[in-house]
């Protein structure tokens, strides 16, 4: 018994250390990433009056990196901090990288996600979660090294967290009985002040479009993770999740988490792969 166990470890170890994550996926996974942090960013930056008047009367504890923009010393220069700090998260999407960056990169981003945390919503806490875990991830990782061992448990971890939210999702809706005879979609798609009519088409608005595509969600949902791993569906399924997040992003108003969300299908995607006799070939581009 305790050999096997043994055995099992060493697959499992000799998995982390021979899966292939192309410096394409890991490289514009962290350009996506980063530059979707800029633009929400800049995108607040006529509203940075407020956003920091509002913050800094509830927090008074600076210790930590994140808070750093609270400092005194900050109080009347906090445009020319989020111009510097916009800056070097541009310089982060045009390099490649390094552990202190990708650092100095997560505590932005918590600077992004404490000034709107009262805005904010699941998609700026996955892409959060995701520029935390680009902190343990470098471009250019000799193969075999424990550098890329790191890579590949870090980015497994990321691939694991999506298809993870998947499920959670699922066993959510399913739990609920409005979900499942598709009333849940009506009264959502009721409320003028969080559904963009201009792309919502009237023939769907009945009770068996409700139901379909409820379920229709519930299936995709279900079957990214479970089948998103197999050469067959992976395109497919890639396919599928991008146009379903832009719906969600058009629809309801939500497109910074169908963005966070399409940008995570660059860890699935392959982008040169090469299957021969039963082996996996990696090909120079």
């Amino acid at each position: 018994m305790n050999i096997n166990f043994e055995r099992k470890i060493l697959a499992f170890q000799n998995w982390i250390e021979n899966h292939i994550f192309e410096q394409k996926n890991i490289l514009w996974f962290r350009r996506c990433c980063y530059t979707l942090l800029l633009i929400k960013m800049l995108f607040i930056w006529t509203d940075l009056n407020i956003f920091y008047k509002h913050v800094i009367k509830q927090h008074t504890s600076l210790i930590w990196p994140h808070k750093w923009m609270l400092l005194p010393i900050f109080n009347n220069y906090y445009h020319y901090y989020w111009l510097m700090i916009c800056l070097i998260v541009l310089y982060a999407i045009i390099s490649k990288g390094s552990y202190f960056l990708s650092a100095i990169i997560f505590i932005i981003s918590s600077n992004y996600f404490l000034l709107i945390h009262g805005a904010t919503n699941n998609g700026d806490k996955i892409m959060n979660v995701f520029i935390f875990m680009l902190i343990f991830v470098k471009c250019n990782a000799k193969p075999r090294s424990l550098a890329q061992m790191i890579n590949n448990s870090a980015l497994i971890i990321l691939q694991l967290h999506v298809c993870l939210l998947y499920l959670y999702n699922v066993y959510g809706k399913l739990i609920q009985p409005t979900w499942r005879d598709g009333t849940y979609l009506e009264n959502v798609w009721s409320l003028p002040y969080h559904v963009n009519n201009t792309f919502l088409p009237n023939f769907i608005s009945n009770p068996s479009s409700y139901f379909l595509t409820a379920w229709s969600v519930l299936l995709f949902e279900f079957s990214f993770p479970v089948l998103i791993w197999t050469k067959t569906f992976n395109k497919p399924l890639l396919i599928i999740g991008i146009l379903f997040h832009l719906s969600i992003g058009l629809t309801l108003s939500l497109p910074d988490f169908g963005l966070i969300m399409i940008i995570s299908y660059i860890l699935f995607y392959k982008f040169k792969e090469n299957q021969i006799a039963g082996d996996v070939v990696t090909l120079d581009s």
